[in-house]
This record gives C-alpha cells, sequence and structure tokens, in this order.
C-alpha cells in the first residue's frame, strides 16, 4: 500500500471507529477529571502496598484504584459477583462506562479483554484449603471460572449477555493494545459489528514479587511514592507498578452515524511484531519500530502524517531509550512530538495499551497533548530529541500508541480524531 498523507485520507462508511471509553486507575473513573490531570503534567498518585511492606518487598510502592465495586455499582447479581475476581469486576465497571458512552447495544458484540494473571486471590484460595485437613473437599465450585486465563473476557460476556464471540489474549504489556487489535480485525472481516474490547491488571502479591525479584521496579524511593514513576528522567530507577482497565467501544463508522452516536476517534491502523532477538526482557529498538511501520503502513499514511506518539516507556533506564531510537529512525530528522502517560498511571501492564489509546483519542479530541510527568532533569541521550516536558496545547490530528511486552511482543496503534 502506497503512504498518503493525512489530508488525502478521507472518512469511509468502513472505518472502525471508538464511539465509548471507560478508564480505571490510580486517576480514578472519570475522564474528565482524569484530562486535569493530563493536562496539567502534575502526575498521579502513589502510595505504599502493604503486601509488600509486610513481606519485605524492596520495592514497596504501587498505584490503586480505589472506586467501588461492588454488586449495586457493577449492577449484578451476588450469583454473578461470586464468578468475577477484582480484574473482572474493574473491567466490568470501564465497560460499563464505554457502553453507556456509546449509548449502543452490545447484545451481539464480540468482548476482547485481556489480563496477564487472572484472578491470583482464586488461586491463593485453593492454595490454603488444599493445605488444611478438609484437602479438595473445601474448595469452592466457583474458582475454575476465576483462574481461567479468560476469566475476564468470560465474565464481561456473561453479565453483558452478549452473543458475539469473545476471548482473552494474553501479551504480556501489548494486552490491552492486542485485544483492541482482536476486535477491530472481526469487524473490519464483518464478523461483528461491534466489539468491547481493552485490557485490565490488579494488585496481587505473587505479580508483584514477580516484578520486584527482577529488578524491573523502582527501589529507591518508597520514602518519595508520588515521584516514583518519571520516563525519561535522568535519574528513573524502573517502573511503579499499577491497577488499571481501559475498555472501548468498537464499531463501523457506519453503524455509528446511523444512530447519531458521538464518535470519540478513529482507529487509523494497527502493526505488530516480536523482537526476535531471543532475548525475553531485554527491549530492542528494532521490534517497536517495525510495530510502527507496520501500523503506518496499515493505515496507508507517511511518518510525516504522525503528530504525537504515546509513548510505551515505562521509566526503565534501558526501555525509554530504546523505544526513542526506534522513533528517530522512524521519522528521521524530524522531531516529532512525544510523551509518555505512565507518570500519571504507572504501569498497568495488560491494562497499558487500552488506557494509553484511550488517552491518545483524548488528547487529539480535546486538542492538548499531556507531558511525560516528573522527567526533569532529562536524560543526557534525550536532550537533542526531547519528549514533551510541559503543558502543551496543540490540535493534532493523528498519532501512535505504543504497547511493548515481555518476549519481544509489539503493538502500534494508529489513532487519528474523528
Amino acid at each position: 500500500m502506497g503512504y498518503v498523507s493525512l489530508a488525502d485520507l478521507n472518512q469511509s462508511p468502513d472505518d472502525v471507529v471508538i464511539t465509548g471509553s471507560g478508564v480505571c486507575c490510580n486517576l480514578g473513573d472519570d475522564l474528565a477529571l482524569i484530562r486535569e490531570r493530563l493536562r496539567s503534567g502534575s502526575g498521579g498518585p502513589f502510595g505504599l502496598y502493604e503486601p509488600a511492606q509486610r513481606l519485605g518487598g524492596r520495592c514497596q510502592i504501587v498505584g490503586v484504584y480505589a472506586g467501588d465495586l461492588s454488586a449495586d455499582v457493577l449492577e449484578v447479581s451476588k450469583a454473578q459477583l461470586r464468578f468475577m475476581g477484582r480484574a473482572s469486576r474493574m473491567a466490568l465497571r470501564a465497560a460499563r462506562a464505554a457502553i453507556a458512552q456509546a449509548i449502543c447495544s452490545v447484545r451481539d458484540a464480540g468482548v476482547f479483554v485481556g489480563s496477564g494473571t487472572g484472578d491470583v486471590e482464586a488461586h491463593e484460595e485453593i492454595a490454603t484449603k488444599l493445605a488444611g485437613d478438609a484437602g479438595m473437599r473445601r474448595v469452592s465450585p466457583t474458582v475454575v471460572p476465576r483462574i481461567m486465563a479468560s476469566t475476564v473476557s468470560a465474565n464481561l460476556a456473561t453479565v453483558l449477555e452478549a452473543r458475539g464471540p469473545s476471548c482473552t489474549l494474553t501479551a504480556a504489556c501489548a494486552g490491552g493494545a492486542y485485544n483492541i487489535v482482536m476486535g477491530a480485525l472481526l469487524i473490519q472481516a464483518g464478523a461483528i459489528e461491534t466489539a468491547v474490547a481493552g485490557g485490565v491488571e490488579c494488585a496481587d502479591p505473587h505479580f508483584f514479587a514477580g516484578f520486584d525479584a527482577m529488578a524491573a521496579y523502582n527501589r529507591q524511593d518508597n520514602e518519595r511514592p508520588e515521584r516514583a514513576s518519571r520516563p525519561y528522567a535522568a535519574d528513573r530507577a524502573g517502573f511503579v507498578f499499577a491497577e488499571g482497565a481501559g475498555i472501548v467501544v468498537l464499531e463501523r463508522r457506519r453503524s455509528a452515524e446511523q444512530r447519531n452516536a458521538k464518535i470519540l476517534a478513529t482507529l487509523r491502523g494497527f502493526g505488530m511484531s516480536s523482537d526476535g532477538t531471543g532475548e525475553m526482557v531485554r527491549p530492542n529498538s528494532d521490534g517497536g519500530l517495525r510495530a510502527m511501520q507496520a501500523a503506518l503502513a496499515n493505515a496507508g499514511v507517511a511518518p510525516s502524517a504522525v503528530d504525537y506518539v504515546n509513548t510505551h516507556a515505562t521509566s526503565t533506564p534501558v526501555g525509554d531509550v530504546e523505544e526513542v531510537r526506534g522513533l528517530r529512525q522512524l521519522f528521521s530528522e524530524r522531531h516529532v512530538a512525544y510523551s509518555s502517560t505512565k507518570g500519571y498511571t504507572g504501569h498497568t501492564i495488560s491494562g497499558a495499551g487500552a488506557i494509553e489509546a484511550i488517552f491518545t483519542a483524548d488528547m487529539l479530541e480535546h486538542a492538548y497533548l499531556a507531558p511525560s510527568a516528573h522527567a526533569t532533569p532529562l536524560e543526557p541521550e534525550l536532550t537533542a530529541y526531547p519528549p514533551i516536558v510541559t503543558p502543551t496545547d496543540a490540535r493534532a490530528e493523528l498519532a501512535l500508541s505504543n504497547s511493548f511486552g515481555f518476549g519481544g511482543t509489539n503493538v502500534a496503534l494508529v489513532i487519528s480524531k474523528a
């Protein structure tokens, strides 16, 4: 496919568009209030994680969603709630918000929502009961729907009474974006008209301890958690884990226009790659570069049409710089505007790709670019090619949103204004 400029892109009735979005994270679940935080550059609230303090974690910082996940708020019965772990509940709350904004039926929608671990509390429950005298006879009959890898998508499809296909794509930190791609692909193929898609992650001691053991976390800032997540800063020291769910409603432009729905943004294209280096956890600029190139080719737009990149940058010493090296290769001599929103949310793992796609769409709609919070003093290698570090009003038209994960799995989404 040959490249065209953004000005030459015409709206098509078959475009995949976003008509609803919902977020639950440490910033809350009100997108208008979250927008104020992103515009201001003030960063996000982080606190201390009690299990990490109690169990001797070297990093003890976490971002937690503090919203109500009760049966009444989620609009589920107590019987349904028995099958739902915290990740499913967070995803459902975000999905309810997205569907309410889209004002659409999801009766025949596909449901594609990823999580990295499912419901770890159910695993802990089983282990405790198996260690007791009663053994297997004390295990709850609800544990299998909670521990299966597809627990989130299965719970959402069940509660929403959706009749379309449902599944979970698990792809580490790229999982949320991959599930959005899955929904878009099936809409483009004509298999479904609407998709509820995204990702979620919740805090649990097992997941937390694993990252802590890898020295992936910031171990230096337990006394000042508010600045702990600082992508691109010269003194960045690792990422901060945080809970988060991001869900979007996808559909064809035709169906949205037929019911006079507000279109939030257009998903112009997407690209995926694997690093192919034989490294499980070390990032590589070439893998991310190939995902971005594939996304732009899929969208049919040239790199020169991209106004902004919401980077994957997580505040790790190696990964942040590697991604920027890929940007510089893609855009050559042109300095594209870029920033990371993980200084606000921390790293929400499978939730990140969806949450950041929602934030990117919001920036395009409301004419601002969120600065990288706490990024100064800046990493010396980036002084000639710096990220956005101050609040910026800008009428961007087209953006990339990047998600890169362990195993070298990469996704880039091309998002344009409605």
